[in-house]
């Protein structure tokens, strides 16, 4: 037996040796597909704790969001109010109304879009992708990456479900609907992520193989932001959402209002809906993460597009001679000015995200574009709008940070031949080329829906145009002398150089006094008004007069015209005189 038993061991290992490679290259194939908890909490943890960072020392961001923060407290305060007639509704026997069922999935539906734009944009990226990609599977990455999508995105899911369960709690006077509402708070956003992150990855994966698609893709975000924040404030959006209703109000996307109403009482919902939704969360969030590691592996691995020798071509440097240097040439005088207002242009083109920091005020004008659409009427303050935003667009989008704007250029520009009067009328030139015109032909459309005379529609040409020339002098000195070189983070992979906050503080005032200085000089309408209002807010009883008011704003447009030069000599001489330390 004892020499049997050998023969038997070695029967017995080599007999397991297949089955045990087979398990542990069954397990190896597992890893690259399904995600490690712990390594994934660990990446989920690093991701919002640089989320945390990265906006903690975004002034603009940060502004943003104490914005939304006002915003945000007082929609849920209506949403606290109509859950909690909702919930007073239900307690009298009524049967719940349908919208709460069609709101729940069009939250669903809204993060859902939301999570593809996040995957697409630069929170889809890595850092470091060799490195991250060498020390862990993608499998480990993409279910870190999608932890701490849902946990960002269930800031929406929590705080409306603390003010709908609040709402539901007083309108019942019963905990039940806790239950619910925070069942579907959390499911909301992990499907979600689930179901948006492989989308995004897929669809960055066809933009980074693609030269067109890679060309259009701030245009195509652009477009699609725009349509959204239009839709929005039109109300158009409401009619999508009413023309989605019979796909709101069925499975599956029902379910998550199913789901979130099932503990309320006499609520009267399909509880098997919200059991389906309960047992399917799971299948689609393990297949969504199955599917987000190959779609990840596809857009990060992308090589892009390979050159072909027409760009390899169109790459060489080529005397000017396009439609832009030949407009330039006929208003500039001197190379150095057309150098410096082509390459200003070129760089607003190709750059456009400096737009952005002026880009809030026109969420008025889509209200007054409403208006004149719904009402064929425009009021009568309208086109003096568009010349003040006009002129402050020109002047803060450029000539407004001439020395931040100019980025690791900047030695070169300061020891370059160029003097300092060449740097500021090319940026006035850039600036003037392209607003003073649009300004000036906006702005007596804008005047004839309104109705006004003759005389009044020349006179807003006449401003539009010398607003938008004067405005980016101004702008020019206030921005020479007051510069910034501090880059902020627009999202995790692009970045811009806003002009300082004391600028632009210094020269929206001195525009908005200038620009309604011109409109009490011009509009009889804006003298009537505004001397009603300052005689109301004046204190010790003062009363200001029309004639008295005209007179003052006479005053303050000679003032506001004598800075022009000011300006201009002070923008000079900062400039010819900057030192780079």
């Amino acid at each position: 037996m004892s020499e049997k038993s050998p023969d038997l061991s070695d029967a017995a290992s080599s007999a397991t040796t297949p089955a045990r490679r087979h398990d542990a290259a069954s397990r190896r194939r597992l890893r690259t597909v399904v995600p490690s908890p712990r390594p994934s909490l660990e990446v989920a943890r690093v991701e919002l704790l640089r989320g945390y960072r990265w906006v903690r020392h975004q002034d603009l961001w940060l502004a943003f969001t104490v914005l939304m923060g006002f915003v945000g407290a007082f929609l849920l305060l209506e949403t606290f109010e109509a859950a909690r007639s909702v919930g007073s509704t239900v307690s009298a026997g009524a049967p719940l109304p349908s919208w709460p069922v069609i709101a729940t999935s069009v939250l669903w539906l809204f993060l859902t879009i939301l999570l593809v734009a996040d995957s697409l944009g630069g929170n889809g990226d890595l850092d470091n992708d060799n490195q991250y990609l060498t020390i862990r599977p993608a499998a480990d990455i993409v279910g870190g990456l999608l932890l701490a999508a849902a946990a960002k995105f269930s800031v929406y899911t929590i705080g409306l479900g603390a003010a709908v369960g609040a709402g539901l709690v007083a309108g019942t006077g019963s905990l039940r609907p806790l239950l619910g509402i925070t069942a579907v708070a959390v499911v909301i956003p992990v499907t979600a992520a689930a179901v948006g992150y492989p989308i995004g990855f897929a669809l960055k994966g066809i933009a980074r193989r693609s030269r067109n698609l890679q060309r259009l893709t701030t245009v195509l975000g652009v477009g699609v932001g725009t349509a959204y924040v239009v839709l929005s404030v039109t109300g158009e959006l409401l009619t999508i959402v009413q023309r989605l209703e019979p796909v709101l109000q069925s499975p599956p996307l029902a379910w998550f209002g199913q789901l979130a109403f099932a503990t309320t009482p006499n609520a009267g919902v399909d509880v098997a809906g919200a059991i389906a939704l309960l047992v399917l969360a799971p299948v689609v969030t393990v297949g969504g993460t199955a599917l987000a590691v190959p779609a990840a592996r596809y857009a990060w691995l992308a090589d892009g597009p390979a050159p072909d020798a027409d760009d390899e071509e169109s790459e060489l440097p080529t005397a000017p001679s396009s439609h832009l240097d030949a407009v330039l040439a006929a208003v500039c005088r001197t190379p150095a000015t057309r150098g410096i207002a082509s390459t200003t242009l070129h760089r607003a083109v190709r750059s456009p995200f400096q737009f952005v920091f002026v880009a809030p005020p026109l969420l008025a004008a889509i209200v007054f574009v409403e208006t004149a659409v719904t009402t064929g009427a425009v009021p009568w303050y309208v086109p003096w709008f568009v010349v003040w935003y006009g002129a402050w667009a020109s002047g803060a989008v450029v000539p407004l940070n001439p020395l931040g704007n100019q980025g690791a250029v900047l030695p070169t520009l300061l020891t370059a031949p160029a003097r300092g009067r060449h740097v500021v009328r090319g940026n006035v030139v850039a600036a003037s080329l392209v607003g003073a015109p649009l300004t000036a032909g906006i702005a007596v459309v804008a005047g004839q829906m309104a109705g006004a005379p003759l005389r009044e529609l020349i006179g807003l040409g006449v401003a539009g145009g010398a607003a938008v020339v004067g405005s980016a002098v101004v702008a020019t000195g206030i921005g020479s002398a007051f510069p910034r070189f501090d880059a902020v983070s627009l999202d995790a992979a692009r970045r811009a150089v806003p002009p300082s906050k004391r600028a632009y503080s210094i020269f929206s005032t001195y525009l908005s006094v200038t620009v309604f200085a011109v409109a009490v000089v011009a509009n009889e309408t804006a003298r009537t008004v505004a001397a009603l209002v300052l005689s109301e807010r004046l204190p010790f009883g003062l009363d200001v007069g029309v004639d008295a008011l005209r007179a003052l704003g006479w005053v303050v447009i000679v003032g506001s015209a004598l800075a022009i030069p000011g300006a201009y000599r002070l923008a000079v001489r900062r400039i010819e005189t900057y030192r780079v330390a």
